[in-house]
């Protein structure tokens, strides 16, 4: 039986997601372990300390609150060219695909980079010195920022083609 362009899209998506998060539950519970840091003076944080872990926290948040806007923006995207009847072309979908899966990524570390700073506190040492966390932040930066540039080339891309009508084709 021969699967129609649809079928071959949403069976590919699934598979995608499907090893995501099997690569998700492999790296939360293995690769990302605490490792031995940097311990508390007396068990408690300095001011300068509380500072840093405030700053990098709200930094974690606020790249998590961009990835939830990003996929909002996305899909919103979507949302309009469907309501204004412009076509809407397999790579628009693959982009925004890649756009979601981005994002998720980036929710994914921020949540890892809590989660961690929360154990490594809770053996009295300091999270932000630490390189599980500082790694985990590092790429949490680098997928959100990938979904949102991504996202600016997605926008770009779909209304440089103008006002030309094209047939909706997923491959």
């Amino acid at each position: 039986m021969k699967m129609s362009s649809y079928g071959r899209a949403v069976f590919l998506a699934s598979v995608v997601l499907v090893v995501m998060a099997i690569a998700m539950l492999v790296f939360e519970n293995k690769l990302s372990g605490v490792t031995p840091g940097l311990y508390l003076t007396d068990g408690g944080l300095s001011d300068a300390q509380k500072q840093s872990l405030s700053a990098m926290l709200d930094l974690v948040k606020l790249l998590m609150n961009w990835a939830v806007a990003v996929i909002g923006a996305a899909g919103f995207f979507l949302k309009l060219g469907v309501e204004k009847d412009i076509p809407i072309r397999g790579r628009d979908l693959i982009l925004t695909f890649c756009i979601i899966l981005l994002s998720v990524i980036s929710l994914f570390l921020g949540h890892l980079v809590i989660d961690k700073s929360s154990a490594i506190l809770a053996l009295d040492q300091f999270p932000v010195s630490n390189d599980r966390v500082r790694f985990l932040g590092r790429y949490q930066y680098v997928f959100g920022l990938s979904s949102i540039i991504l996202f600016g080339f997605h926008v770009f891309q779909f209304f440089w083609r103008g006002k030309r009508k094209t047939e909706f084709h997923v491959f």
